[in-house]
């Protein structure tokens, strides 16, 4: 039986009508896809439909995003808020609940960490600002957050390099009055810490990178003043007044460094100047100081304008004040200075019996060892004649014994009785600046 064989179906391409492979689509004449119209229209609409589903669901994606962000801003909003208001314990929850939101932002891990630091959750606070600092080991806020931490924590050796770290990191901005700022932390952590030395020489490094800022070398002087350096502290003031003499601060500071270094004169000068400006009112701090530095100038033995007798004068004063003021701290300290003599015992007053070595003898009671003050007394006793301002005119030489005499009874009494007066505190202070003279 004959078979028949099948037609042979020429497939030629929609486009442009030449042959094709069978079992192919897309056409190797023309290089288009070998489909009529409406398949063609179908497969373009599907295309459109998944760019258009990738678009749709990009911009869900970036929705939600912006919206998670703007929830972690507005928590982190709160937070800062909290801060401000003195409430951290709230504002560590605000944190938290910012850092759900937005876990990779390091400016959120860094307030939390602050917040816990201000709450006295040091070791929670110390996981995170370790963890940032592995990040970015060179960030100065955070170099300086753990400086303030270690301190707290009282790891004195730790601190420091931290805070060093922050004054050598790098700062978003302004990093010159950044670092000045930590240095001047660093000045404060070290003057608590007793160590006054590296305190004064973090001050000289912060005035030699702003040596005409006049903001800078005021705090400066005022440090100086309180780590004993009134010598610094002058010149600080110094630059301070060259670029405006009737600055009351400067003026004022720069009093006191002089009252400090001896110079009564100068620091007259300008105490009194800087009252002028102000107006200072009886009893104000500036007042008292302006006068012991002139009741200081008044009864200074050592001016180098005084001639002998002047000398001699103020030479007996100041001994006559020194005896004053040792009977009248003698009295607060119930101190006896000129005992009276002691009357002899009466003959039936009974012996107190012991037993020594198989005798009996009897008991003297030992002698009260004497005072300080009492000692003082005694020999300022025996130096009054030769204290007369007639006898220290007559004999100069005995002058400079005379007053250390007077020093040693101002540092006697200086520990343990307050001055009584204004007189009483300048010699008190003219014994303090002779005796620094000295050592």
């Amino acid at each position: 039986m004959p078979v028949e064989a099948p037609d042979i179906v020429d497939v030629r391409c929609e486009r442009c009508g030449r042959p094709m492979p069978e079992g192919t689509y897309w056409c190797p004449s023309c290089g288009k896809l070998n489909a009529t119209p409406r398949v063609r229209l179908v497969f373009i609409v599907f295309v459109i439909m998944i760019i258009a589903g990738f678009g749709a669901i990009k911009v869900y994606v970036s929705y939600l995003r912006e919206l998670e962000s703007s929830l972690a801003q507005r928590w982190y909003a709160r937070g800062e808020e909290s801060i401000a208001k003195g409430y951290p314990s709230v504002a560590i929850d605000d944190y938290r609940n910012a850092l759900g939101y937005d876990g990779s932002n390091r400016e959120y891990r860094l307030k939390l960490a602050e917040a816990l630091m201000t709450e006295g959750r040091l070791a929670e606070a110390r996981a995170y600002l370790l963890t940032l600092w592995s990040l970015d080991p060179a960030g100065g806020e955070l170099n300086l957050d753990l400086a303030r931490l270690y301190a707290a924590q009282n790891k004195p050796a730790v601190a420091v390099r931290y805070y060093r770290a922050a004054i050598d990191g790098v700062w978003d901005r302004d990093p010159l009055q950044h670092r000045i700022d930590a240095r001047f932390e660093l000045v404060q952590y070290l003057m608590q810490s007793g160590d006054k030395a590296r305190a004064t020489a973090e001050l000289i490094a912060i005035q030699a990178e702003s040596p005409t800022d006049p903001a800078i070398n005021s705090r400066i002087g005022d440090l100086l003043l309180k780590l004993g350096e009134p010598s610094r502290a002058a010149r600080s003031f110094a630059v301070v007044l060259k670029g405006n003499p009737k600055n009351v601060e400067a003026l004022s500071g720069a009093g006191q460094a002089a009252l400090a270094m001896g110079d009564y004169r100068q620091a007259v000068h300008l105490l009194s100047t800087a009252n002028e400006y102000t107006g200072s009112k009886p009893g104000s701090p500036e007042a008292d100081q302006l006068a012991i530095a002139r009741q200081a100038y008044d009864i200074d033995p050592y001016l180098r304008s005084l001639t002998i007798t002047q000398r001699a004068n103020r030479v007996a004063a100041a001994f006559d004040l020194a005896m004053r003021s040792l009977r009248v701290c003698a009295s607060q300290q119930s101190v006896i200075l000129s005992p009276e003599p002691s009357t002899p015992a009466p003959k039936s007053s009974p012996v107190l019996p012991t037993k020594q070595n198989g005798y009996v003898t009897g008991i003297v009671p030992p002698a009260a060892a004497p005072n300080s003050l009492q000692l003082l007394y005694d020999s300022g006793t025996q130096r009054q004649p030769s204290a007369k301002a007639e006898a220290l005119r007559s004999n100069p030489d005995s002058m400079a014994p005379t007053m250390d005499f007077v020093f040693e009874v101002m540092r006697a009494t200086d520990d343990v009785c307050p001055p009584t007066d204004i007189q009483e505190r300048a010699l008190r202070l003219i014994a303090r600046h002779e005796g620094e003279d000295q050592r």
